[in-house]
């Protein structure tokens, strides 16, 4: 028989005997509590917020709570399953939850504290809950640092730490969850090659995100995406690794903010599409194939674009966003390019 049982019996027949019904009624009522403190106890660490993740069923860090210091697949066990709303991970920590047991459904990557869930659409759904990063470690589920609740309405209300850069399976920041922290030439070796469906990113930051190994076909991302089909990689990325950043944001370039390097990405398709080149000084000779050229987002500066190598043959100035080189009679005629 389970200990808090027993506690509980041996409080009900002390006071059997006793003619008052009050008094009995307050025995009750202290003795259930006892038993949810004590079951806590057996299966979970009692401290609340210098290891592990806690948990509690009020919003603000109140209500029952427990603390999980190892990886809980079903949390029916602790008696808080779908009755959480309020979470505290320790420093240093990551964790992910789901909906579902065995991280199944959606998931959500969480660090530092959410002091009430219902403001994310989570209160009252987690089933679920692992460590991504940490004291303990699960095994090498993912690696570095980072949160995945995307500000903006996305689902939370904090960006990815500063240096990393969140892969998700799922559309909308859902599912498994890998967190970067360093130039990955090779998926494969996290298990998510070819798995990413949306991304986030440290806010200020750029990755290069590429779908083959070693940053062979990439795009420049700067911002979260809820789906990787906008950029044509859903399921796709390969490898990935960090850029310079300039804060301006991809799509938003209109000759960059002063003091910026110059900077720009040249793409072989109009809109933005399909292989990619960062452009951060003079490209004395371009080559992205026989199709290329089709457009230019400015980060940052005025770029010249020549048709022929070494700045040669006819050149053009651009400080915009280009979504279709045509525009300039330049399709497929970009040998060389320099900010100017």
């Amino acid at each position: 028989m389970d200990r808090p049982v027993v506690v509980f019996q041996e409080a009900l027949m002390r006071f059997r005997a006793l003619s008052s019904p009050s008094l009995l009624l307050t025995v009750i009522l202290t003795a259930v509590p006892l038993t949810v403190a004590l079951t806590a106890r057996d299966q979970l660490s009692r401290r609340t917020g210098d290891i592990g993740m806690s948990v509690y069923e009020d919003a603000n860090f109140r209500g029952r709570n427990a603390t999980f210091i190892e990886d809980m697949p079903d949390l029916r066990s602790t008696g808080l399953n779908r009755k959480i709303s309020s979470i505290r991970v320790a420093s240093g920590e990551i964790w992910q939850v789901c909906t579902e047991r065995n991280y199944g459904g959606r998931c959500l990557v969480v660090s530092g504290t959410e002091d009430n869930l219902q403001r994310n659409g989570w209160n009252d759904t987690i089933q679920s809950a692992r460590r991504v990063q940490g004291n303990a470690g699960n095994g090498g589920f993912g690696r570095g640092g980072g949160i995945g609740r995307g500000g903006g309405g996305r689902g939370g209300s904090a960006r990815p730490a500063p240096g990393t850069v969140e892969l998700y399976a799922g559309t909308q920041y859902t599912g498994d969850v890998r967190v970067v922290e360093r130039a990955e030439p090779n998926l494969r070796r996290l298990n998510f090659n070819d798995r990413a469906s949306s991304i986030r990113v440290a806010p200020g930051e750029a990755w290069e995100v590429c779908v083959n190994i070693n940053y062979d076909d990439c795009r420049l991302i700067d911002d979260d995406l809820v789906t990787l089909n906008a950029l044509g990689l859903n399921r796709l990325v390969s490898s990935l690794r960090p850029r310079p950043s300039w804060n301006s944001g991809i799509g938003r370039g209109n000759g960059g903010r002063a003091g910026q390097r110059p900077q720009a990405i040249l793409y072989d398709q109009t809109n933005y599409r399909g292989r990619s080149i960062l452009l951060t000084g003079d490209e004395p000779q371009i080559r992205l194939g026989s199709n290329n050229n089709g457009s230019l987002r400015v980060i940052a500066g005025r770029w010249e674009l020549c048709v022929q190598p070494q700045f040669g043959g006819q050149c053009v100035s651009v400080a915009q966003n280009t979504p279709d080189l045509r525009s300039l009679s330049l399709r497929g005629r970009v040998s060389s390019a320099r900010p100017r």
